[in-house]
């Protein structure tokens, strides 16, 4: 509702209001993939769905390809499957991020 409709305090509106602005959001909306169960919108899940039949029409004409060995990895099945989201790590406070940003830049020897 923020990202559409600038409304932060759900608890102000009624629900009947609530509803009828839920009903018109659009269905890539955060919302509205989160009720429905989508993990990626469309238009990636098409493009990753693009990527793999082009990754593979490519690895058909290698040599591996010829020889049946080392099938291109499916973008898609990653996206869907969550393994991306394994990663991810979230901070409470700016403090918090920038003590752990300023840790990795250090290991990387970027910052001493």
């Amino acid at each position: 509702m923020a990202e559409y409709y600038r409304i932060y305090d759900l608890d102000a509106l009624p629900v009947a209001v609530l509803a009828v602005l839920a009903s018109g959001l659009p269905p890539y909306s955060r919302s509205k993939q989160k009720y429905t169960g989508q993990k990626i919108p469309d238009t990636t899940a098409l493009l990753a769905l693009i990527h793999d039949d082009l990754a593979h029409l490519s690895w058909m004409w290698s040599k591996d390809g010829e020889k049946g060995r080392n099938h291109p990895a499916s973008v898609f099945q990653l996206l869907m499957s969550g393994e991306t989201d394994r990663d991810i790590e979230s901070f409470l406070t700016a403090e918090d991020f920038e003590t752990a940003r300023n840790k990795i830049l250090r290991e990387g020897g970027f910052i001493t």
